[in-house]
C-alpha cells in the first residue's frame, strides 16, 4: 500500500529499470515500444527508474481521474474571496 520503488535488475546484456508505483501492485520495467529497455550500466538503469518515479510524483495532480484545478480554483475563490491575503510578520523584541 502506498509503496513506490525504483531499482535496476540485472538481465543478459545489461540492466532493466524497474518501477513500482502506489496504484499498481507489481513492478514493471521501463519500456521502449513493446520491449523492456536494456541499460548498459547499473547506474543508468537506476537513474532512469528514479527519473520516472519523480516525473510521476511531480506530475499533474488528479482526483478520481479528474484534474484538481477546478477544485483548487473554487477553494481559492471561497477562502480568499477574490482578494490577495497580506501576511504580516511580527519581530520579537530581543530580551
Amino acid at each position: 500500500m502506498n509503496h513506490i520503488s525504483a531499482y535496476p535488475v540485472p538481465v543478459p546484456g545489461g540492466f532493466h529499470a524497474m518501477v513500482r508505483l502506489s496504484h499498481k501492485a507489481r513492478p514493471w520495467p521501463l519500456m521502449t515500444g513493446d520491449k523492456p529497455t536494456i541499460y548498459p550500466t547499473f547506474d543508468k538503469a537506476k537513474i532512469a527508474a528514479q527519473e520516472h518515479v519523480i516525473e510521476h510524483i511531480n506530475g499533474t495532480m488528479r482526483r478520481d481521474g479528474v484534474k484538481c484545478e477546478a477544485a483548487k480554483v473554487a477553494a481559492e475563490r471561497l477562502f480568499r474571496n477574490g482578494r490577495k491575503i497580506e501576511v504580516e510578520r511580527k519581530v520579537r523584541a530581543s530580551a
